[in-house]
């Protein structure tokens, strides 16, 4: 066979492993951000995010792997939605894989050529060229199909606080990355071979342990959302009890009022009738359709009726898609819980008031508005609220908590208050 058409035909082959790797890279990043939905943006994706996994890496080659980084930040930029730290992010974390991954690849199949061949064989510098990439291409194959789901777990759970924390670890490969390629020998290049494999397995081990710690937060959450059950259907359960035996007293209570009427004891009726109703009154309300919120608001509503708090709940919550549970009840808790320890320290039990309401619409819109009345002075220290615990370690959590499930939803937190009052508002969608 001709060998010009060997050599095309390679040529070929090796475009379609680009855009392969290309592919697979792009579809990584998707496990943490939402792609903007356009057949041309997917296209200018596809071929941009190709020429960032297989970035052809020489030693001392400062053009390449310079540039490759406003190409990247353009990238995520221009055809992601979602938060600008966790676009920042997997720059710190793909980029030096990918510019270690292939001057590893680059470097290794420049050794092999030039023990065999020449620089002037054409058709061996394609094929060795072409089948040498062949293993970066495998690589972000496995690297989607298997670290996937780290990623979504990780974007899933952590706030931007947490992603700088990741960017901080990957800093250290990110700068290896540089410096060695640059400072390289060109001679001696596999020296630095040790440096770029600790730079790889360094960000991949940062993703498994960024994911370790993701399902560590998650199943604390998922245990304060079992505790929250575990209240709902005790509270269920006592609720129960307190029909049944009011049934059971039924014909007493009965012959009672109907003794009270014959004797036109009118107002001693109206009194054991009020206690009556007293008795009826179940902590099993229904304030909406959300199971979770539900055991949630019920909870909450015992500890402000047993605090003497005029509370008033307007909820429109069913099926809610764009939250999930576990982050409904830190918004719900944590919020609540500072709002009936706020009206608890006010020495007069008629100023002490809530409001709650909270809405989900159809077109994945949540808004969320609790108003207290308040006496105890705020303070804010940097840009944390501090409360008059006497437990120093527990101050500004709650808060912390919300604006955390708030910036993961890329929501927004507005808090307000007065000398009478303290509002906290929440946006998202």
């Amino acid at each position: 066979m001709n060998p010009t058409i060997i050599i095309r035909l390679f040529q070929i082959l090796g475009d379609l492993l680009n855009l392969t790797c290309g592919y697979f890279f792009m579809r990584s990043i998707d496990c943490c951000l939402k792609r903007r939905k356009s057949r041309l943006l997917f296209l200018l994706g596809l071929l941009g995010y190709a020429v960032v996994a297989a970035i052809i890496v020489y030693p001392q080659d400062m053009w390449n792997i310079t540039m490759i980084v406003p190409l990247f930040f353009l990238l995520n930029f221009a055809l992601y939605k979602g938060r600008w730290g966790v676009k920042l992010s997997l720059i710190m974390i793909l980029l030096p894989i990918s510019c270690a991954l292939n001057f590893l690849v680059t470097d290794l199949g420049s050794h092999i050529f030039f023990l065999f061949f020449t620089e002037e064989n054409q058709l061996a510098n394609t094929v060795i060229s072409t089948l040498a990439f062949t293993p970066v291409v495998l690589f972000w194959i496995f690297f989607y199909r298997i670290l996937g789901k780290s990623f979504r777990k990780i974007y899933d759970t952590f706030t931007d606080r947490t992603w700088g924390i990741i960017d901080i670890v990957c800093t250290a490969s990110f700068v290896s990355i540089f410096s060695c390629i640059y400072l390289s020998p060109v001679n001696d290049s596999w020296l630095i071979w040790p440096c770029m494999l600790a730079c790889i397995v360094t960000n991949i081990g940062s993703i498994r342990l960024a994911a370790y710690l993701a399902d560590g937060i998650f199943a604390d959450m998922e245990r304060k959302n079992l505790q929250l059950q575990k209240n709902y259907y005790e509270e269920l359960e006592r609720n129960q009890n307190q029909i049944r035996k009011f049934r059971h007293d039924m014909n007493h209570h009965l012959a009672v009022v109907g003794h009270l009427l014959q004797n036109e004891n009118t107002a001693q009726a109206r009194a054991y009738f009020e206690e009556m109703a007293a008795d009826i009154r179940t902590a099993n309300r229904k304030f909406c359709d959300n199971s979770v919120v539900n055991a949630v608001l019920n909870a909450k509503y015992q500890q402000m009726t047993d605090a003497g708090i005029d509370g008033f709940f307007n909820i429109d919550i069913d099926t809610m898609v764009l939250i999930d549970d576990v982050s409904l009840c830190t918004i719900f808790a944590n919020t609540l819980d500072n709002a009936i320890e706020a009206c608890r320290k006010i020495q007069q039990p008629a100023k002490r008031w809530l409001r709650l309401k909270c809405r989900y619409t159809k077109n994945g819109y949540f808004s969320f508005e609790l108003e207290n009345a308040k006496e105890n002075d705020i303070t804010v220290s940097k840009g944390k609220y501090i409360s008059d615990k006497k437990d120093r370690n527990i101050h500004g959590i709650g808060i912390s908590s919300v604006k955390e499930v708030t910036d993961r939803y890329e929501g927004t937190l507005d808090i307000s208050y007065d000398q009478t009052s303290f509002k906290v508002v929440i946006l998202i969608g």
